[in-house]
């Protein structure tokens, strides 16, 4: 019987087989059975792989690993080794900002260079569940609870509603060779220690916790959905284009409720704070605030946005 995750993913990148992928690789479990997947669907990929020097020779060796894999299986593979920890303290960031910051930098450049269509990690469920709770913690929107967008223009996360556990038993029903990543069994970053931590003993409790979570992510994209339909359609009916201005009545705008969330979301692609723009309801006409790209500016009862010069 086919394998789930075969469905799963033979689905997801159904409308993207002519495309040219960039397929990130660690050497762990969830990149080696992602890039496996890429070739047994016969794309078009190649891969990349960081070594962050962080593990001494166990860095070293995955990336070897990485390399053997590639010549292997005829899959061209771009690795690069990074001296993360005098980068971080260079950009004052935390380790694991810095490797990100330093990780995705090196592949959008590659994207750039060799015309990549897309960047493919091999994110799923728990990690998903994991941005959940660490932007709940830190205090979100509906954006940061769905956390992990499945595509955006240029990148693909084609495992993101496949548990952990399920990526795991095809790794090793299929015999697919990985390398465990000491790190992660350590608690020193704030997601190791939800990883290790926090949700094992949430499925000590109830052993359908991932599929009740994965219900509650399709529902908050429900959801996000209903409001970006009605956020656009409030903007289209308030947002008069006069020009190379666009003009909205201050008193339309203190219509809406809730206030703060209605503001946010309609000036979002201007790059104001919302809170500024609230302020400026009571200001004295003349007022204005500007953004990177924009000026907003109060002219009696009527907002007038420009654009910066």
């Amino acid at each position: 019987m086919e394998h789930k995750i075969n469905k799963v993913f033979e689905k997801k990148v159904k409308p993207l087989k002519q495309c040219n992928f960039l397929v990130a690789v660690s050497g762990g479990v969830d990149s080696m059975v992602l890039a496996n997947l890429f070739i047994q669907n016969n794309l078009n990929f190649s891969i990349a792989h960081c070594n962050f020097g962080l593990r001494a020779e166990e860095s070293n060796a995955d990336q070897e690993f990485i390399l053997s894999w590639s010549r292997k299986n005829e899959i061209k593979c771009y690795s690069s080794k990074f001296s993360t920890t005098t980068f971080c303290e260079k950009s004052k960031v935390s380790i694991q900002e810095g490797a990100r910051n330093l990780r995705y930098n090196w592949f959008n450049e590659l994207k750039a260079i060799h015309k990549f269509d897309y960047i493919v990690t091999a994110h799923h469920l728990d990690d998903q569940l994991e941005t959940y709770l660490i932007n709940s913690m830190r205090g979100t929107g509906l954006n940061g609870l769905l956390g992990i967008p499945e595509i955006t223009s240029n990148l693909f996360r084609p495992l993101l509603q496949i548990l952990k556990d399920e990526i795991i038993v095809y790794a090793e029903i299929n015999k697919i060779d990985f390398r465990e990543d000491s790190s992660n069994s350590k608690n020193d970053y704030y997601r190791n220690m939800i990883r290790n931590s926090i949700i094992p003993e949430f499925k000590k409790f109830d052993d359908n916790v991932m599929l009740k979570f994965k219900t509650t992510i399709n529902n908050l994209i429900s959801t996000k959905i209903f409001a970006e339909t009605i956020i656009k359609k409030t903007k289209v009916n308030l947002f008069k284009i006069d020009n190379d201005k666009v003009k909205v009545q201050i008193d339309d705008l203190l219509n809406l409720e809730p206030l703060e969330f209605y503001i946010h979301h309609l000036f979002i692609d201007y790059d104001f704070n919302f809170k500024e723009i609230i302020k400026i309801f009571n200001s004295d006409s003349g007022k204005f605030i500007n953004s990177k790209t924009h000026r907003l500016t109060k002219n009696k009862n009527v907002l007038i946005i420009t654009r910066n010069d």
